[in-house]
């Protein structure tokens, strides 16, 4: 492949809020950040050229904030376009969530809308109506869901309905859409991943992770002796590895600070480097769900 220059890393970023609104990550000790930060990263991602904010309603306050900074008056350079989040559920419901969701973020009108679940999708035609609905109004440019299983996937390749836009975990344990990217690209679905650092566990120092993980041990270890030998940051090698897997159009980064962000943003100046390690990097894949579905993890103590 031609390696990409920083500008096109920096535009497959998509910036992600959920901490904005909830004490979020296996790592997060600090909890949600205060206005002045949030605030600062949205400044920094704006500047560096993120152009895209993920968000939910399910996400505490998030809309809310993001509503009054994106309503603050100041348009310079451009605003961010946005993709939230909503419930499946009766047509109803739905579109009244969806106006709450545009009346909170203070826009009149989004990138995306995205159901949860596929299963809401595949389950509520009516509630997946009201998208199209949207869609059509001008109100929504792409619909779609999060994604958490393969066969989801499939079904949708098998059946699009009008999907455009998905979300799904992909990361150097989690890489089980892997093959499945391109296909989606080609059948017109835009791709966002998430996860990339598995929620923080792949940042982890392999002597201190909770019992539950430790069979994961040994791959952490590798892992951090590749980067070790590269010469590279642990975070830079990840997130590159979700943002240029074939097929992801953008990978939803989540931050707590505005030096956390350029941090990553910093990460585009070792694209080679981290395509050289791709294939290594492929051979680290979990196949323990346990490991890999946050869900499946015991609440933090």
């Amino acid at each position: 492949m031609t390696l990409p220059d920083t500008r096109d890393f920096v535009g497959r970023l998509a910036l992600g809020t959920v901490q904005f609104g909830l004490d979020y990550g296996i790592n997060n000790a600090a909890g949600r950040p205060d206005d002045a930060t949030v605030a600062e990263i949205l400044n920094t991602a704006q500047a560096a050229g993120i152009n895209l904010l993920d968000t939910a309603a399910a996400y505490g306050d998030s809309e809310t904030r993001l509503g009054r900074w994106l309503d603050r008056g100041d348009t310079w350079p451009r605003q961010f376009e946005i993709v939230t989040k909503l419930a499946a559920g009766p047509a109803g419901v739905v579109r009244q969530a969806l106006q709450e969701s545009l009346a909170r973020l203070r826009q009149p009108s989004v990138y995306g809308v995205m159901f949860h679940q596929f299963t809401g999708f595949r389950d509520q035609p009516a509630a997946w109506e009201v998208l199209r609905e949207a869609q059509a109004a001008g109100t929504v440019q792409r619909i779609g869901m999060s994604l958490y299983h393969p066969e989801e996937a499939e079904w949708l390749l098998a059946k699009p309905m009008g999907v455009g836009l998905v979300q799904l975990p992909f990361n150097v344990f989690d890489q089980r859409f892997g093959s499945l990217l391109p296909a989606l690209q080609q059948a017109g679905i835009e791709v966002h991943v998430r996860s990339a650092f598995l929620q923080g566990l792949l940042l982890r120092d392999p002597t201190t992770l909770p019992a539950f993980f430790a069979p994961l041990a040994p791959k952490i270890s590798a892992l951090r002796a590749l980067v070790r030998d590269a010469g590279m940051p642990l975070t830079s090698l990840l997130l590159l590895f979700a943002a240029y897997a074939p097929g992801v159009s953008r990978a939803v980064i989540g931050v707590d600070t505005a030096a956390n962000l350029r941090e990553n943003l910093a990460a585009g100046t070792h694209a080679a480097q981290a395509e050289q390690l791709r294939p290594e990097l492929q051979k680290l894949a979990e196949t323990t769900t346990d490991f890999i579905l946050p869900y499946a993890w015991p609440p933090r103590s």
